[in-house]
Parts: structure tokens; C-alpha cells; sequence
């Protein structure tokens, strides 16, 4: 473990029962496996916009976003034969998520280019202008915070505060010692802080 890492005891948490969604999910998964390409569709289509916002929050790039997603998908299709139901499907589907996201995100910082500010939006019929404008001002914000993040403490800072993942699950999706994750996490969120302090001239706490 690096110098300052966090040495916590490993808790975990008491297995709750697949919700109902997830139950769906696994369903699907399992015709997959059958070779029935109408269940993936479905699955596509059902986890499409989870992923989308997922991996914008990983990479921070809109005009990459679809290229990113058929990726994912592409490669979720090659993985699921390895799914055999002993975590959740979500789990293993951030998994891969990630996976996708670290290698892009490896690749962006060797080309050193700019990010675009750019948001994915998504307004309701009726909305306060103002408050969408505001909302996509903090996303921006949010954004710029995580730049400065190596690859992996991104991954590990948004899937936690940002999917309302545990670091058990999180450790799990991305195959990654329990205590390395939650020293990563305890590092972004630092990170984040300071940032984020830079960037508005006000305290942040997270």
C-alpha cells in the first residue's frame, strides 16, 4: 500500500435481495447467453442512459460519448458469457464501464488534448430555464474538478458519489484490492475539494 493510504478494516455489507429491476436485468443476461440478440437489445436499451451519464462523468468529453458507448456495448456483449449471477449485473456492468473509460482515458492524457465543456442534456418539458442553466453550470464545474483526477481515482470518486456505489462494490466492478479503493477514494475526495475550493473561491464539502 502507497505511503498515506488509508488501512481500514474491511466491512461487508449484509447482501440485500436483487430489486426488481435488477431481477429484469438478469433475465435478460441469461437469454443473452442463449444467443437471443432481441434480449440485448432490450438490455441496451434498458441501461443505455445509466452508462451514457457514467461515462461522461468518466471522461468529460461529449463528442466521444457514442463512440465510448457502442464500446461499451460491444464489449459488454463478449464479457456476458462470463456473467454467472454471483454479484449484480449492475456491478458487472460498471465493470466494464470502466474498463472502456481507462483505456480512453489513458490514450486522451498521451494526446494531451482539451476537454470540451460540453454537458449531455436532458430537459424536461416545463423546466426552469434558470435552474437547467444553473444545473449545467455545476455539472461543468464538476467536470473541471475531476481533470486534474488520475484516471483511476476518477473512476473510483464517481462511482461512488456520483452512482451511490459501496468501495466493496466498487472493488468488485474493477477487479481492485478493497483498501486501494478506499485510499483512492480518500485521496479524489481531497482532490475534489481543493479543486473544486479553486474553482469557486468558496469551502466545499463532500
Amino acid at each position: 500500500m502507497s505511503a498515506g493510504a488509508l488501512s481500514l478494516p474491511r466491512i461487508i455489507p449484509t447482501p440485500t435481495p436483487p430489486t426488481a429491476a435488477e431481477l429484469k436485468l438478469m433475465r435478460l443476461v441469461e437469454r443473452v447467453q442463449n444467443d437471443d440478440l432481441s434480449a440485448f437489445e432490450e438490455l441496451y436499451r434498458l441501461t443505455r442512459d445509466e452508462v451514457a451519464r457514467t461515462l461522461y462523468h468518466l471522461v468529460g468529453r461529449r463528442h466521444d460519448l457514442e463512440d465510448l458507448i457502442q464500446e461499451t456495448y460491444l464489449k459488454l456483449l463478449k464479457a456476458v458469457p462470463r456473467y454467472k449471477g454471483q454479484s449484480r449485473f449492475r456491478t458487472f456492468l460498471y465493470g466494464v464501464t470502466a474498463n472502456v473509460a481507462l483505456m480512453h482515458l489513458r490514450w486522451w492524457r498521451r494526446r494531451r488534448e482539451d476537454i470540451t465543456a460540453d454537458v449531455p442534456e436532458c430537459v424536461a418539458q416545463g423546466q426552469d430555464p434558470e435552474a437547467v442553466a444553473q444545473a449545467a453550470e455545476a455539472a461543468r464545474l464538476v467536470q473541471r474538478a475531476l481533470q486534474g483526477m488520475s484516471a483511476k481515482k476518477r473512476i473510483v470518486f464517481v462511482y461512488h458519489e456520483l452512482c451511490d456505489m459501496g468501495p466493496e462494490e466498487i472493488a468488485e466492478a474493477t477487479d481492485t484490492p478493497y483498501n486501494t479503493v478506499r485510499s483512492r477514494l480518500h485521496h479524489a475526495r481531497m482532490e475534489f475539494t481543493a479543486a473544486m475550493r479553486g474553482l469557486t473561491g468558496t469551502e466545499v464539502t463532500s
